[in-house]
């Protein structure tokens, strides 16, 4: 299982990675209580874009590997309500926390959204695609508005 902190790196994995990395960003995880890394990577030989967590401001682990955009659009379209635990099939057999890391990046970039009815549960925006999100970030040309991400309070719950 490779699990690691955002302060370990492995040089000899990453120079052997035929990913190129065309676009960085940043999120808060679900949480908010740590600030999340994430790059978006193609490989050269047949542009297939791919995600990955990168760094962690907390103390908790995760995985560093690529995930497929075609993976992450199947899991989005396969579940009408997604949570963490839908994407730890990206990465099985490695740290549960990788799941809601990609949860929380797709969040940021769009793909996906918080539910208006229970904002624990998170769903696909309808039209969007990784591919779009992806390029539309890569361009830095967005025309779409930025989705609310402000948690909605339950019901009772005090301010």
């Amino acid at each position: 299982m490779t699990k690691k902190h955002a302060s370990e790196t492995n040089e000899t994995e990453n120079s052997a990675d035929p990913i190129k990395v065309i676009y960085q960003g940043e999120c808060l995880s679900i949480s908010g209580r740590s600030k999340l890394s994430f790059a978006i990577g193609r490989i050269a030989d047949d542009k297939t874009l791919h995600l990955a967590i990168t760094s962690n401001s907390g103390s908790g682990m995760w995985c560093e590997d690529w995930a497929s955009a075609s993976a992450i659009q199947d899991v989005v379209l396969s579940e009408g309500e997604l949570t963490a635990k839908s994407f730890h099939e990206l990465h099985p057999g490695k740290s549960i926390n990788t799941g809601g890391f990609v949860l929380a990046a797709l969040k940021e970039l769009g793909l996906i959204r918080a539910n208006e009815n229970n904002t624990r549960l998170h769903e696909h925006v309808p039209t969007t695609t990784f591919e779009k999100v992806a390029m539309v970030r890569i361009s830095g040309a967005s025309t779409e508005p930025v989705p609310n991400t402000k948690r909605r309070k339950a019901k009772g719950e005090a301010d």
